[in-house]
């Protein structure tokens, strides 16, 4: 019978390396994604961790990570390589974990990583007006690789129409332009709202965005400066 996927997922992050057998202990929080969505798991101490907020206990046995479940002993399969812990649940789901802050040294450009995956697709921002016969609208796009690199462009339209006195049209004018932007290298460092995205454009120049909404275990809305950019925007 499967667990809550709150309580499963805590229990799945019991799993640790094969390297516990020997007396490594695993320390720190990790940013993990499973079919249920994505969770932070935090190992807090040698028996206790916390995964999307729920504190266990939990301990080592060889390649397993056990926990007491309505009272009975569950093991999660696990392996860990280097920053990468994988766990996988009685059931067969597979829960992907990634040492939070473990990618890459800060002072280095974004670089492409698991993470990265996670934000992959077009996302756009749209802001607009009308009134007094005229109308404006503007968007601003960013497409990302799922590999570290991203673009950007853009696109805006004007319409207006004239009329006299009356109110009887003397006439109408429109305009529409479309250009692409700068681009640059990203680094996701978790898949949670309000997980910062490391930006680096092509010319140096170091900035935040945040996740802003996930849906599927995928980004799907980050937030740059005060815009939102949204797959469904783009739609």
């Amino acid at each position: 019978m499967r667990l809550p996927p709150l309580v499963a997922l805590a229990s799945l992050i019991l799993a640790t390396s094969a390297q516990a057998q020997q007396g490594t202990r695993l320390s720190g929080a990790y940013d993990c994604q499973s079919p249920e969505g994505p969770a932070i798991l935090d190992f807090v101490s040698t028996r206790t961790l916390t995964y999307g907020g729920v504190q266990m206990a939990y301990r080592i046995l060889g390649t397993a990570i056990q926990v007491i479940q309505d009272g009975l002993p569950v093991n999660y399969a696990f392996v860990q390589k280097g920053d990468r812990l994988d766990i996988t649940t009685p059931e067969g789901d597979a829960i992907a974990c990634l040492k939070a802050g473990g990618a890459q040294p800060q002072a280095k450009a974004p670089a492409g990583g698991a993470a990265n995956a996670l934000l992959r697709g077009l996302l756009c921002s749209y802001s607009g007006s009308s009134g007094g016969g005229s109308s404006y609208s503007s968007t601003r796009k960013a497409f990302f690789d799922g590999n570290g690199r991203f673009s950007t462009g853009s696109e805006s339209s004007f319409s207006a129409q004239y009329r006299d006195s009356g109110g009887n049209s003397t006439g109408a004018a429109g305009a529409y332009g479309a250009g692409d932007g700068p681009g640059g290298t990203y680094q996701v460092t978790g898949a949670q709202v309000g997980a910062p995205i490391r930006i680096r454009w092509d010319d140096g120049s170091d900035e935040l965005a945040h996740v802003h909404f996930v849906t599927g275990g995928r980004i799907t809305e980050i937030k740059y400066g005060s815009a939102v950019y949204a797959m469904g925007v783009c739609q």
